[in-house]
């Protein structure tokens, strides 16, 4: 059987601004519980980093983002993420099992954000233009979002991480 699904470029640059990005925002204080809240309403982290990158690039965020991407998310770095959740915590029996499927979903997690750094690279972003940086990022946070409608508490997460993104953004220029 022939498999016909496109695969990731071998070319892919896996240290790349958006994975450094990822990596020092991550660590912001608030970010990490933010973007995993979201994620648990069906967010894509790596669309939301996406689309913060582009903030800080003051490029407006499309929303569109490769096949490769998306179906690397769903058939890689989703199961990854669905069995880990799906192995009971603190178990001495599956632990070791746990901990190496949380390794290879952080590398899956990775390879995701170079694949959607590769696409966000090659296709021509919109420059933000007049936008206030906090309207901008505002507004690449909805284009991330996998709904257009939004409950009260993701306006809240949104506004959370706004307001992170932007005082990231002022200590990172050193203002």
């Amino acid at each position: 059987m022939q498999d016909n699904r496109e695969q990731p470029s071998l070319e892919m640059e896996p240290d790349n601004p958006l994975w450094r990005f990822a990596l020092a925002f991550w660590k912001y204080p608030g970010i990490e519980s933010t973007c995993l809240a979201l994620q648990g309403k069906g967010w894509s982290v790596t669309r939301i980093l996406g689309a913060c990158w582009l903030t800080i690039s003051g490029q407006k965020y499309i929303g569109n983002e490769s096949d490769t991407v998306t179906e690397w998310r769903a058939h890689v770095t989703g199961a990854l993420r669905s069995a880990r959740q799906f192995i009971p915590r603190n178990n001495p029996e599956t632990d070791n099992l746990r901990a190496s499927i949380a390794k290879n979903e952080l590398e899956a997690e990775r390879i995701e954000l170079a694949l959607s750094y590769q696409s966000l690279a090659n296709s021509q972003q919109e420059s933000a233009g007049m936008h206030e940086s906090e309207q901008l990022a505002r507004t690449n946070l909805e284009a991330a979002a996998p709904e257009t409608v939004m409950d009260m508490e993701t306006g809240q997460l949104l506004s959370a991480l706004t307001r992170g993104l932007l005082a990231f953004a002022a200590e990172d220029q050193g203002t």
